[in-house]
């Protein structure tokens, strides 16, 4: 075998092996020494201390009594992308699950030399100056590099930047507005809660939680919020286009039930657990078949009258967005890739849940739960039933299995096809059984044989929608799949079996790969203190020089380790001066005392390649000389 091939082998192995989960049926256990993704129950979890540099953004009481605390990782000012750690409680304060992703050691690679408005000034660049700005600086925990996160939140886009905090160039740029599926009325009957102002009744419930507002069919926000004369919300034009009030009164209506719901159920306190106002705009633009939630507020379009009709008039569709505004608030799960599929796969169970639930409390008379994705309000059930099919994921082209990830660009990394690999892993925990792709017959002609020796036992709604609550708005904010089953396994408490074995089914294993990047392979540092070196192991692609001031020449580096990937990675020692002293690569088996360096300063530098890694390096003593 090629020298190639074996280090393609040996990294392969790698991306099984390094920071993943050991998890099995009945416990979660990770080792975040290295950093990386941490998904901790039982013991593992009772003996965690939050690390330093954990600064704490929420406490949520749950529940069951017990409490969720979310912390995020800050270097300096700058807070660490998907570095987020969410504590979990139960109601003797005992710690039961610790989930998320810690980097120990992270230091910037650069300089935030460019200013906030300067950043800001390159994003507008690219997508214009419309719509309300904002900033943060953030450090990227792959390469160390400080940038700024800027956001144009406009009413149907919400422009997300990232902007080298030292060259001021615009790394990565997504649309984050988390658009729905979903479509139409069905002219039942429903009791709103409105207020009245002098003679005039308006679409605002007395206590101020929900609001609904008239675009117009206009791309406005939020537009006029509605009004009555006698507070009977019966006047409606053909088609529903503004000002039609029944598509104001589904928004308003099924707002308040989704509010119930996550109250009674989770004991959240509205979208953000601090009883934020539920803003709805109907009538948004014309003829206009989606929905989407857009970091503020909600917005329904009237359909196109051919493949959908007005989107507020599907329960699942306003659980769907405005679950978003949930995640928005708990994991913030990034919308792009598979951390998008797991956001928008979250709004679809919980979308359905809400169905569920407001059939058990008569809520929704016209309406019957069903693991179907905007079915009462779609107008092509000859091409597919709804929008998407949680029971079988394949009846409208989407994955049901890791195997059939889809990868590229379209819909910022597939987010809405590849939620239904996760998607029927809740189906399958509610219901029990096997994936829905191992019967051709009853999976629109589709079917593969991967695991499907896996028949996971049924817990029900109830224990799987805590479960899946519990570890979803755990997650760090670039969790992908393995994560969202490493958090999930950590709350399942006795539902482990069947939790296991419905990520299984779907072909996310034991010992998956985290989506966190792993720690970088070393960070440099210009004013050294002794004991320094790299990690142990170090990563791939490796460059970082540290700079040790003695004060005076005539001293040496003591090497207590010395152990590199023979001729391909590299430790130097150089003088002030750039001189290069000695190069070491391999493996010492015993202490090695550099050369002795007569300036002041000295430094040592490390390289590695993009193969095989070994335990680095350390310095941990200067000798005179």
């Amino acid at each position: 075998m090629s020298r190639s091939s074996v280090l393609a082998a040996i990294a392969a192995l790698a991306l099984v092996t390094a920071g993943g989960s050991t998890a099995t049926a009945g416990q979660v256990t990770t080792t975040p020494l290295r950093g990386g993704s941490i998904a901790l129950s039982g013991a593992d979890a009772r003996a965690f201390a939050v690390p330093p540099g954990m600064v704490r953004l929420w406490t949520a009481q749950r529940a069951d009594g017990g409490t969720q605390t979310r912390y995020q990782q800050m270097v300096g000012t700058a807070s660490v992308v998907g570095g987020q750690l969410t504590v979990l409680t139960d109601k003797s304060g005992r710690t039961t699950a610790v989930i998320g992703a810690y980097f120990p050691g992270l230091k910037a690679k650069n300089s935030a030399s460019v200013s906030a408005a300067s950043a800001r000034g390159a994003a507008a660049q690219r997508v214009g100056a419309a719509g309300k700005w904002s900033s943060a600086l953030r450090i990227d925990p792959k390469d160390g590099r400080l940038f700024h996160q800027v956001v144009s939140q406009r009413m149907d886009q919400r422009w997300v930047q990232w902007v080298d905090a030292s060259t001021g160039a615009v790394e990565k740029q997504y649309d984050a507005v988390a658009h729905g599926d979903g479509v139409g009325v069905k002219g039942d009957t429903k009791q709103i809660d409105t207020r009245r102002i002098g003679g005039t009744f308006f679409l605002r419930s007395a206590d101020g939680r929900q609001e609904t507002y008239d675009a117009g069919n206009k791309q406005v926000q939020p537009g006029t919020i509605m009004t009555d004369a006698d507070d009977h919300w019966n006047f409606n034009k053909p088609k529903l286009l503004s000002p039609s009030q029944a598509p104001g009164v589904d928004a308003h209506f099924y707002a308040n039930v989704t509010d119930d719901f996550y109250a009674g159920v989770f004991g959240r306190d509205s979208l953000d657990d601090n009883g934020m106002p539920i803003i709805s705009t109907v009538h948004f633009a014309n003829r206009y078949c989606n929905a989407f939630w857009n970091g503020e507020q909600m917005a329904y379009g009237d359909g196109d009258g051919t493949t959908c009709i007005s989107l507020s008039g599907g329960l699942d569709v306003v659980g769907h967005e405005l679950t978003h505004g949930v995640t928005e608030f708990t994991s913030n799960l990034i919308y792009e890739n598979e951390s998008g599929a797991l956001n928008e796969s979250f709004s679809d169970m919980m979308g359905n849940t809400i169905e569920f639930y407001a059939a058990e409390h008569g809520l929704d008379p016209a309406g019957s739960p069903d693991w179907l994705i905007a079915e009462d309000v779609y107008l092509a059930p000859d091409v597919a039933p709804g929008f998407r099919n949680m029971s079988d994921p394949r009846e409208d082209d989407d994955p049901d299995h890791y195997s059939e990830l889809l990868v590229g660009d379209t819909d910022n990394g597939f987010v809405h096809s590849n939620s239904g690999i996760s998607n029927h892993a809740y189906y399958l925990a509610v219901n029990g059984g096997k994936n829905a792709g191992c019967d051709a017959v009853g999976s629109n002609g589709h079917q593969h044989t991967a695991d499907c020796d896996v028949t996971v036992p049924a817990i029900g709604l109830n224990a799987a929608r805590t479960v899946f609550y519990n570890g979803f708005t755990s997650l760090p904010e670039f969790a992908n799949f393995c994560d969202a089953r490493n958090a999930t396994m950590a709350v399942a408490g006795a539902n482990a079996t069947a939790i296991n074995a419905a990520w299984a089914a779907v072909g996310v294993h034991g010992g998956c790969t985290p989506g966190t990047p792993p720690p970088p392979p070393c960070v440099s540092d210009p004013d050294a203190a002794v004991p320094f070196g790299t990690p142990h192991p170090y990563g791939n692609n490796g460059d970082c020089m540290w700079v040790y001031d003695n004060g005076s020449g005539g001293f040496a580096f003591h090497f207590s380790l010395l152990d590199t990937e023979k001729d391909f990675d590299f430790v130097t020692v150089s003088d002030a001066s750039g001189n290069v002293l000695a190069t070491y690569t391999g493996t010492s088996r015993r202490a090695v005392t550099s050369p002795c360096i007569s300036t002041p300063t000295g430094s040592v530098h490390f390289t590695s390649d993009a193969a095989v890694t070994a335990q680095g390096f350390t310095v941990d003593a200067v000798v005179a000389c």
